[in-house]
């Protein structure tokens, strides 16, 4: 593909229904995927972008010196997954991308949610940040329209909540009543006990009531997206604690009897339920 395409070109390419299967995403668009002109559409799009060109070509366009971790990177094709590799490039390039330097920006407005994810993993490798501070940082990708940028703002960040969960939930409690919903359900998904692709916070699956102060003011959340969350989160928490699980969707069901809590509480006890079968 011509590397001058024009913007109409890439307007047009940005227009695309994505394809279901790798080897049907067609070589100008897997090109300007792993140029940084277009953002994946769905995981399959995402899984094939080939970060590497795209950490090259982001090099040339934001002036970034490389570190030779990062040249060897680029020329080193150690079997890597997609997310194993976005992390290793964020840890270096929190080194080289302060808080305060314009080339973040650029990394938070960026055409590609892969860059965006980066910038998202950078937040959560600064070194001596307070989780508020981080948080704040965090929030344009937690609200990104992009849905894989969303998902990688709250793993950027799950580790702090591993770390410290009362300090990190007493923080994302405002959150719970922002009127954004990616807000509200940021704050649900990044506590979940198991979570997914990513590590499971033990004293949340012990003690999930620690959580309780995120999930109370979601439990008749009006966005299908928090509900879900909220749901899954007790779900997970269903697996370990079930008593505590049912205590708390019964008191629900009673003392919110509308569809939306109807809704959590069903979903949230589909685990028991097949085990009580």
């Amino acid at each position: 593909m011509d590397p001058n395409k024009t913007h109409a070109e890439i307007g047009e390419l940005a227009q695309r229904s994505p394809a279901l299967r790798q080897r049907e995403i067609p070589a100008d668009v897997l090109d300007a995927l792993s140029r940084g002109w277009i953002e994946s559409k769905n995981l399959v799009e995402w899984l094939s972008v080939d970060r590497r060109i795209l950490l090259g070509v982001l090099s040339v366009e934001l002036n970034i010196d490389l570190s030779a971790t990062l040249r060897a990177l680029i020329e080193d094709r150690e079997p890597l997954s997609p997310l194993q590799l976005s992390k290793r490039i964020a840890i270096e390039l929190a080194t080289i991308i302060s808080p305060n330097d314009e080339r973040f920006k650029s990394l938070e407005q960026h055409k590609s949610d892969v860059v965006r994810e980066w910038g998202a993993l950078i937040v959560g490798h600064w070194e001596s940040m307070t989780f508020a501070r981080r948080l704040a940082w965090i929030k344009p990708f937690a609200i990104n329209p992009n849905p894989g940028t969303r998902e990688i703002a709250w793993m950027a960040l799950r580790a702090y909540v591993a770390q410290d969960p009362e300090n990190a939930i007493s923080k994302l409690i405002p959150w719970t009543g922002s009127r954004n919903d990616r807000m509200r359900r940021y704050a649900s998904e990044i506590t979940r006990p198991c979570g997914v692709w990513c590590t499971h916070i033990d004293r949340l699956k012990k003690e999930p009531h620690l959580g309780i102060e995120v999930l109370e003011p979601l439990r008749s959340d009006e966005s299908l997206y928090v509900r879900n969350s909220v749901a899954n989160w007790l779900n997970d928490a269903s697996k370990y604690s079930p008593d505590w699980v049912l205590d708390i969707t019964h008191r629900w069901a009673r003392e919110s009897p509308t569809e939306q809590t109807k809704y959590i509480v069903k979903r949230a006890l589909r685990t028991l339920r097949k085990t009580n079968r």
